[in-house]
């Protein structure tokens, strides 16, 4: 084999394996209405809305509140007759991760890292929530009921991590109700191995 045949065989092994643990896409707009409604709440939020936190880097500051879905409306602290040693967890371990954001800095980089069980090469898995359904006003969620001025972000994803990057200054929404609260919402899905512990995800700004 030849210097430079060997040279290709290794460029493209390395290529591959790039791909295979980095992905680019555009990520997902997802409604409220996908996870469940008011009357049915307890199913759904396994834990509410955090007290908002200030993030900087880069000379970027940016506020952000978060909070978790059970993806499969299975909480189990609602179930009829709830497993004990599971108390406080998605019976199948299928996490959403709700992260809404505000900002007046531009080009904002939102990082979600130290996610267990993340398909990161699945799209569905990951980007903004928006308020679509009169019928669920009790989760967080972008207030932009048809998605139409979600901005143009892009999404950077391995197996425990992606990097939501938004152009530009950074949008801003009139507030929902004081559950939906006010700002861009992102979301993660992750489905563990076990549902508890629960893998709570690292979260920063670049």
């Amino acid at each position: 084999m030849t210097l430079n045949r060997i040279a290709s065989k290794f460029a493209l092994i390395v290529l591959t394996v790039l791909c295979a643990a980095t992905m680019a896409s555009a990520g997902t707009i997802r409604g409220s209405s996908d996870n469940g409604e008011d009357s049915n709440a307890p199913n759904w939020l396994m834990l509410g809305r955090s007290k908002s936190t200030t993030l900087t880097a880069n000379g970027k500051v940016a506020t952000m509140t978060r909070e978790i879905i059970c993806l499969n409306q299975d909480d189990e602290n609602a179930f009829p007759s709830p497993t004990l040693t599971s108390s406080g967890s998605c019976d199948t371990g299928d996490y959403m991760y709700l992260f809404q954001f505000q900002s007046t800095s531009a080009n904002v980089g939102v990082a979600i890292g130290k996610l267990s069980g993340f398909a990161y090469t699945n799209a569905a898995n990951f980007g903004v929530m928006i308020c679509d359904s009169p019928n669920n006003t009790i989760e967080m969620c972008t207030n932009d009921p048809t998605g139409a001025n979600i901005p143009s972000f892009t999404t950077n994803t391995t197996k425990t991590s992606v990097l939501f990057t938004v152009p530009g200054t950074f949008p801003s929404y009139s507030a929902g109700t004081a559950q939906q609260g006010q700002g861009l919402t992102f979301f993660v899905i992750t489905k563990q191995a076990a549902p508890l512990p629960i893998a709570l995800p690292s979260v920063g700004i670049r």
